[in-house]
């Protein structure tokens, strides 16, 4: 009787024993595995990095100032139109470039060339025969007239004639031969302009 009463207890223990480790099993399928760290890093540097700006392009497009800084401006011989001094700067091979603008301010076109001539084309830039462009090196008193080659002039170049239209501009240059370094200001002579005198020369 005693071997009997021992085999049934074991059966008990066992079976209580084998509910209790089913039960653990099931507990851990709601278990999540551990977060990959890299992967994480990879989606916060993603998150973090800059959209495009929109609209960078329509701020780019929008009309800039179109002034420019003129180191003088004066009248010119034909009425309506002035003449604005951009420029007087040194440049290679030991020369001097000047640009300058005619704006036409008046309601009406104005003929600024209009001849034929092939000189006529530098003409505006240049001056014509008696009445050319030029500067002066005060300090040396010397007279630099608009560098040639091949016997033309190294200035604009327009085609004819030269016509401006109502508030309408035209850009101009001129090469000069370029005083000593110690000379810092110049006087220019355009024709049909007052002289524009002690310009500063931009190195």
């Amino acid at each position: 009787m005693r071997n009997w009463k021992t085999y049934l207890l074991a059966i008990v223990v066992f079976s209580t024993a084998a509910i209790g480790l089913a039960s653990c099993n099931n507990n851990t399928g709601t278990t999540q595995a551990p977060a990959d760290p890299v992967a994480e890093g990879r989606e916060a540097q993603a998150s973090a990095t800059p959209q495009e700006t929109i609209g960078e392009e329509d701020n780019e497009t929008k009309p800039q100032n179109q002034t420019e800084k003129s180191l003088a401006i004066e009248p010119y011989e034909i009425e309506g139109v002035v003449v604005s001094l951009l420029n007087v700067k040194r440049s290679s091979g030991n020369t001097l470039n000047v640009y300058w603008k005619m704006t036409n301010t008046s309601a009406e076109d104005k003929t600024l060339v209009k001849c034929y001539a092939w000189y006529c084309a530098y003409q505006l830039a240049a001056g014509a025969h008696g009445n050319g462009t030029y500067i002066i090196d005060s300090i040396n008193q010397k007279k630099h007239l608009v560098v040639r080659a091949n016997k033309k002039p190294v200035a604009s170049r327009f085609k004819m004639p030269i016509i401006l239209s109502p508030n309408s501009s035209i850009n101009v240059w001129a090469k000069f031969p370029a005083p000593p370094a110690d000379v810092k200001t110049v006087s220019i002579y355009l024709p049909g302009v007052a002289p524009i005198e002690d310009i500063r020369i931009t190195e």
